[in-house]
């Protein structure tokens, strides 16, 4: 493992049941770096996401954290070592307001300090006691990345987390990201190739359950050369 690696996954391979799904799949993510993965639908992004973060296990392969083998270890177990995963869906806890979902997420690793999560988003402050259900599709978003951010973790994935938003809201989020990685590497899986220009340090490209291409050039990546391999 090189010296700033922070999550590494070496000859992945995944089967949901008999179809295989990931093959060989190898990357690395270093720390304090912001990595985009791209492809088309049905490439394998979303099930390489659950892999990693301990919801699928591989049949071949491993992913390692820190150095330590997490592959197979199990989700809850991999969250406390300080991977977070945001997923597609924006499922949040509808009957529990803001203020309890975020306590459900300082309960689940002791931070109970907000101001970090206000900060960024000072609309969740304002809207403490609303219902989760209730919220919109960016103040849903909003509050898992808030979610996410409690405890400090070393790396947040987040899966496609501008899906369906307005582009205002896209912008805001997009600054987020900015601030989050200050302190937090991450992993995102988007289709919103002006953000990925604007910020993405690297880009691996999906395709049938391969990794195609990896792009680590700023100007190659603000030029959106990899688009080709979409």
């Amino acid at each position: 493992m090189s010296q700033n690696s922070l999550l590494e996954v070496n000859e992945l391979y995944v089967n949901y049941g008999k179809l295989a799904v990931l093959f060989d799949i190898s990357l690395k993510i270093n720390t304090s770096e912001v990595v985009f993965l791209v492809g088309r639908n049905g490439a394998g992004k979303t099930t390489l996401f659950r892999t990693i973060a301990g919801f699928l296990e591989p049949r071949e392969g491993e992913v390692t954290f820190k150095g330590d083998v997490i592959s197979g270890m199990g989700a809850y177990k991999i969250a406390r070592k300080g991977v977070k995963y945001i997923h597609q869906d924006k499922s949040v806890f509808g009957d529990l307001t803001i203020k309890e979902n975020l306590e459900l997420s300082s309960y689940a690793t002791g931070d109970y300090d907000w101001e970090p999560v206000f900060a960024m988003f000072p609309k969740l402050k304002i809207l403490l006691d609303r219902k989760a259900g209730k919220l919109s599709g960016g103040e849903k978003q909003m509050l898992l990345m808030g979610m996410a951010i409690i405890g400090k973790p070393d790396l947040v994935m987040m899966d496609e987390p501008t899906e369906g938003l307005a582009p205002h809201v896209i912008q805001d989020l997009a600054v987020s990201f900015k601030e989050i990685s200050k302190t937090t590497t991450l992993f995102i899986v988007e289709q919103n190739l002006p953000i990925i220009a604007d910020i993405a340090d690297r880009v691996y490209c999906m395709r049938e359950g391969k990794i195609i291409v990896e792009e680590g050039c700023r100007e190659d990546i603000q030029d959106l050369c990899f688009e080709k391999h979409l």
